[in-house]
């Protein structure tokens, strides 16, 4: 997989709709995803927004299969091949932007005064809510060890017509391998929704081994 540091103008990202089919171009020739669900292998590229602000270029982590290459209108910062390899009982440091919601279902009636049941996603907000959350969608990889919660303002954007907003926030502590190659799947295909969003981007890196 490859790691690149990428900007691009305020005009790509002041709809955070847009920044998804902008990042595309890094790929020319690639065929848009068409996953029949999160459990297949993602073949194009997870984000991360580093750093943005009103009127400013923003700087975007993002993690491919494919080496990304230069597209008029942004600028590829650096970008390095690398092979993530977790190992059983591996303590490892994690950080992750997410969209962490909870589905339900919602009885509404159609224009035939039909009643039908609509499922819909649900933001979560309480702090036990969000610790619960990650930690389910780790289970079948990691334990936590530790996890510090930073919640971020609204997502708000635009499809179209219509309005849209997300509720993010990011994760960030210490967690222990328990299963490697379920691991390694979450790095490559990433956690959660919203991905197109910037979130599902699950990085970890070694903790320095403490000296006697």
């Amino acid at each position: 997989m490859f790691l690149s540091r990428v900007e691009l103008p305020w005009e790509a990202v002041r709809n955070p709709y847009d920044i998804h089919r902008h990042l595309w171009r890094l790929f020319p020739g690639a065929a848009r995803e068409l996953r029949a669900s999160g459990d297949d292998i993602r073949q194009g590229f997870l984000y991360r927004i580093e750093s943005q602000g009103t009127g400013r270029p923003a700087r975007m982590l993002l993690q491919s299969h494919r080496s990304p290459v230069r597209a008029e209108g942004m600028a590829l910062l650096a970008s390095k091949s690398f092979d993530p390899a977790p190992s059983m009982g591996q303590r490892l440091a994690f950080v992750l932007t997410a969209n962490p919601v909870k589905t339900i279902v919602d009885g509404q009636r159609d224009t035939k005064a039909a009643k039908r049941s609509v499922k819909c996603h649900v933001p979560l907000i309480k702090e036990e809510d969000l610790r619960a959350w990650l930690a389910r969608k780790l289970s079948s990889a990691a334990e936590l060890e530790n996890v510090e919660i930073l919640p971020h303002p609204p997502l708000y954007f635009r499809k179209g017509n219509r309005a849209g907003k997300l509720a993010t926030c990011t994760f960030e502590g210490v967690l222990h391998v328990a299963a490697a190659a379920v691991l390694r799947e979450l790095l490559e295909n990433g956690v959660g929704p919203a991905k197109a969003f910037g979130c599902g981007l699950l990085m970890v890196r070694r903790l320095a081994t403490p000296i006697d």
